[in-house]
């Protein structure tokens, strides 16, 4: 993929906005879809996006809801819809004309009742096309910093290596640093699961817990994903790099984190459902929760934190007894997995 490149964005989400906009800024021809024309409407008049106040929108940066025709041409696909409308769009995509592009899938979560990882999903729907074209990039990766051009490091995954340096190749900034791998899993795995814990993390700060509970649930919570990583196959030290720990401790630990905030509200006493929308962005976690307790379940996996931020949003019980419980549980050693 050699500059300039036509590349079109999937979402006109903060992350997909910001993404567009990095990637114009190196030069390319980029294309934005949306689903939503009150939104397409939005950003063509206003030229920024309204929780991103620091970024502009380039004037030659197209934006539409016509898949077909924005897709069209395209030397690669970038994907950034949230996991609960991945599917949609990937078959959507499909229908489209989709021409074998290399997919970039910036997705994070598992998707419900099936339990696929991002890459799965659209590999399913884009079918034999797609075949060694998926790649997935992840990290610790806040659009409202990236926005602004503050350092970032993140990591991409693909199946074929040259692939995944053909991504990094078209993200690389001198502020947007860009690491390849291989094992597609457990980046898709680090990046769905962080978000688990990071809502553990707000609940603990919502109920008036100080650094030492959050340390351990970062922590403990690290220790289930490797756990469960392992059962499915991925390498540990995955979760030791940018979409294991790294993105796990930026959103456990920061403002710009909607996990943490919900988590926080729901710590707080704040009604789940009143908690969801008074976050106003799409909270991966609470998708994945029941996704990651089923997989555990099916794996023979024990992953004590996730398990308990379950019975808080999905069967009431209060987040203090949840803590109770999870400090009460049988001694066990530290390095036992």
């Amino acid at each position: 993929m050699t500059q300039p490149t036509h590349i079109t964005v999937l979402s006109a989400g903060t992350w997909g906005i910001t993404l567009a906009c990095l990637l114009h800024s190196k030069g390319h021809a980029v294309r934005v879809w949306e689903f939503a024309q009150a939104v397409v409407d939005t950003l063509r008049a206003a030229r920024r996006h309204p929780k991103l106040p620091g970024l502009a929108i380039p004037p030659d940066l197209e934006l539409g809801t016509d898949m077909a025709a924005l897709a069209k041409g395209a030397d690669a696909i970038v994907c950034v819809v949230p996991a609960a409308h991945l599917r949609q769009t990937a078959r959507a995509l499909a229908q489209a004309g989709y021409a074998g592009q290399p997919v970039v899938v910036c997705t994070k979560g598992i998707e419900q009742g099936t339990h696929a990882l991002p890459v799965d999903v659209v590999s399913q729907e884009l079918g034999a096309a797609a075949a060694g074209k998926l790649a997935i990039l992840s990290g610790p990766s806040h659009a409202e910093e990236v926005s602004v051009g503050m350092p970032t490091a993140v990591t991409v995954a693909a199946q074929d290596p040259a692939l995944a340096e053909r991504v990094r190749d078209l993200f690389m900034t001198p502020r947007f640093r860009v690491y390849t791998q291989t094992d597609i899993r457990g980046v898709e795995l680090g990046g769905a699961l962080k978000n688990v814990i990071a809502i553990a993390c707000g609940i603990s700060d919502g109920l008036g817990f100080g650094d030492n509970a959050k340390a351990g649930l970062i922590t403990r919570g690290l220790s289930e994903m490797l756990r469960l990583g392992t059962a499915l196959g991925t390498k540990p030290e995955t979760f030791f790099g940018l979409a294991g720990v790294g993105d796990l401790v930026v959103t456990c630990m920061s403002r710009h984190s909607r996990n943490w905030k919900f988590g926080s509200l729901v710590g707080k006493g704040v009604p789940v459902e009143q908690a969801l929308r008074d976050v106003g962005m799409v909270v991966e976690g609470y998708y994945t929760v029941r996704a990651a307790v089923e997989l555990a379940a099916e794996k023979k996996v024990d992953m004590p934190i996730t398990e308990a931020v379950a019975q808080v949003l999905f069967h009431g019980k209060a987040p203090s007894e949840a803590v109770t419980s999870l400090m009460l549980r049988d001694p066990k050693s530290e390095t036992v997995r």
